[in-house]
């Protein structure tokens, strides 16, 4: 069991060198995003793959992998 929370940056700031993971998921024109780190996890949802935040979320959980 994991606590979601709405806002991206308190996850970010939460994750630190935490290890964690995150999934993708393209449905009908939409791109969902899920990410989890310790026992705190945020999910996205957003209309296009290009989305600002959506490309910022991905890089940051590339870079912190």
């Amino acid at each position: 069991m994991v606590n979601i929370v709405e806002d991206w940056e308190v996850l970010e700031e939460y994750a630190g060198e935490k290890l964690g993971f995150y999934q993708l998921l393209k449905n009908d024109g939409k791109v969902e995003i899920r990410v989890q780190t310790g026992k705190v996890g945020f999910i996205g949802v957003f209309d296009r793959a290009d989305d600002t935040e959506l490309v910022k979320i991905q890089d940051f959980c590339r870079r912190h992998r």
